[in-house]
């Protein structure tokens, strides 16, 4: 692994409280990785300042930015969408991708009147193996973290604000600290740890994001399985309202 320089292992340190518990889904570790570890193993072997500098400053900003608009966030596996911080290229493709990251997690979360509860469909690819599952022609070679997706993911967030706006029947004006949830079954927090640790013992996890290549797939119905999944474990709701 690569040892950061004091400066950049030092804002790591800084921002790892953010991460609360670290809980991981991964099979063979029970916690997910400090941001310092994390970066140390995405970075090993590169001795390029100005990369790992804009590196650390980018993953310091996606950690501060989830913890901000999903301050209940379970799950903080953080390996593959790191890993793909690292790859968009040289300080300057990182700060695009950092504030892209960014600007979506406060599109969709607490700040926002989407009021999405966790960032887990997104960084766990249930949005985006959905959305490959309907065009798989054109999109089944666009990974996760890739711009054409993080493209639909902005449009969709001016299409659900437009939909809130008007008061729609799935998604409509939230009351109060009410959180969003247009899904058939509960995501309170002690059922979105079950259902997603289910999930993962059943390896019905699209993207796994605690490996640095993600291994992200779409050709399963993930989201009915999740469903499924859910009314085994009694976790059902009823229709989405």
């Amino acid at each position: 692994m690569t040892r950061l320089p004091n400066e950049l292992a030092e804002s790591l340190d800084r921002v790892e409280p953010l991460l609360g518990a670290r809980a991981s889904l991964a099979p063979d570790r029970p916690l997910a990785p400090t941001p310092r570890e994390l970066a140390e193993r995405v970075t090993a072997g590169s001795h390029d300042e100005a990369r790992l500098r804009a590196f650390t400053r980018g993953l310091c900003a996606i950690i501060r930015a989830l913890a901000e608009s999903f301050p209940d966030n379970i799950f903080w596996d953080l390996d593959y969408p790191a890993r793909c911080l690292w790859d968009s290229g040289g300080p300057r493709e990182m700060e695009v991708f950092t504030r892209r990251v960014v600007a979506l997690c406060h599109g969709f979360g607490l700040g926002s009147p989407l009021r999405f509860r966790y960032a887990h469909d997104f960084f766990f690819g249930f949005d985006w193996a959905r959305w490959v599952t309907r065009e798989p022609t054109s999109r089944a070679s666009i990974h996760p973290f890739d711009a054409p997706f993080l493209d639909y993911l902005e449009v969709r967030r001016g299409e659900l604000l437009a939909l809130v706006a008007q008061d729609d029947a799935k998604y409509s004006r939230l009351q109060g600290a009410e959180f969003r949830n247009p899904f058939g079954f509960s995501r309170e927090p002690e059922e979105e740890l079950r259902l997603h640790q289910a999930l993962a013992r059943e390896d019905l996890i699209p993207v796994k994001a605690w490996r640095m290549d993600g291994e992200p797939r779409w050709n399963l119905p993930f989201a009915d399985l999740r469903t499924e999944t859910a009314r085994r474990l009694g976790l059902s709701r009823g229709t989405p309202s």
